[in-house]
């Protein structure tokens, strides 16, 4: 058991519900950060209510007593719609994060597990790494608060003598929201699934499960530096697809082509996370994950 105290922020998420739950079972005293305070989690963790938009004061209010911060909480492209929602990615996920960290030195936090993003990198290379350039072709907007937040938290933790860590997470899966989650349940449904850009789509992805035993490993072990978290395989979005459709045992029609009239999204190279593993860090294979969310899509009672 271990005394050590943990917040977690975005603790109603579907990521930092689960490794709250993990962090419970190994023995931490949890406080769940967020924003809605009717969010239960079981095993005896405090909420307590946080939104990245809080000043400084407020939220170090709420950090007070804790030893290690586990930062999930952002906004991702599509929750608020235009330009309101463009000019949330920066005030949100990089002023929000300046303004914690903050509040980390007030309340004398020494430590911060940060989530990245691993599809910051370069697309047109095999294989990225730690060290790679950053470069990606869409979600830029995005991709571009995260990296900024990256390096604004590397920096102020260093200014504020706050050991800190920062996962790159590849495109996660599992999780029930994902867009390989939805495509599997459209198919257990029997409604036909549409991929845009001649099939061109890749992606190196990650198992929501995978992705809390990668932060819990953070936590525990004291990482420092930079790791990308992932499966270490780029797969071609059609593959995925067609995996699940065999799964659920659908129709050769339920898989349609469609050409959309743009330049092809390649999508992401494959994220290599051999440093992370050799922490003993140990991704599932893509197929074991394919076979759980093509059981709970069927679970919904609507797959053949």
């Amino acid at each position: 058991m271990t005394s050590q105290k943990v917040a977690v922020t975005g603790a109603s998420g579907a990521i930092g519900s689960r490794l709250i739950g993990l962090l419970v079972d190994r023995g931490f005293d949890v406080v769940a950060l967020q924003r809605d305070p009717g969010f239960a989690h079981s095993g005896g963790v405090t909420v307590r209510p946080f939104q990245l938009t809080d000043t400084a004061d407020k939220m170090a209010e709420q950090l007070f007593g804790v030893d290690q911060l586990v930062h999930l909480a952002a906004i991702i492209p599509g929750k608020v719609p235009g330009a309101e929602g463009d000019a949330s990615l920066w005030s949100t996920n990089v002023l929000g994060t300046q303004r914690l960290i903050g509040a980390m030195a007030m309340a004398k936090v020494k430590r911060l597990v940060l989530t990245g993003t691993a599809n910051v990198y370069r697309a047109d290379q095999a294989e990225a790494f730690e060290d790679s350039a950053f470069g990606p072709q869409s979600r830029v907007l995005y991709l571009a608060s995260k990296a900024a937040q990256e390096w604004l938290a590397a920096s102020m933790c260093q200014e504020h003598e706050i050991d800190h860590a920062i996962l790159r997470i590849s495109s996660v899966i599992g999780d029930g929201r994902s867009i390989i989650d939805r495509l599997a349940r459209d198919l257990a449904q029997g409604n036909p699934v549409k991929i845009q850009d001649g099939a061109a789509f890749g992606a190196d992805f990650i198992d929501c499960e995978d992705v809390c035993s990668g932060l819990l490993l953070a936590v525990e072990t004291h990482l420092n530096g930079v790791y990308n978290l992932s499966s270490g395989k780029r797969t071609e979005l059609i593959d995925i697809v067609m995996q699940l459709a065999e799964l659920l045992n659908c129709k050769a029609e339920a898989i349609q082509m469609v050409h959309a009239n743009r330049a092809p999204d390649t999508g992401f190279p494959a994220i290599n996370s051999d440093r992370l593993q050799s922490f003993g860090f140990a991704p599932k294979a893509l197929s074991d994950v394919l076979h759980r969310i093509a059981a709970d899509a069927r679970s919904h009672g609507v797959g053949p």
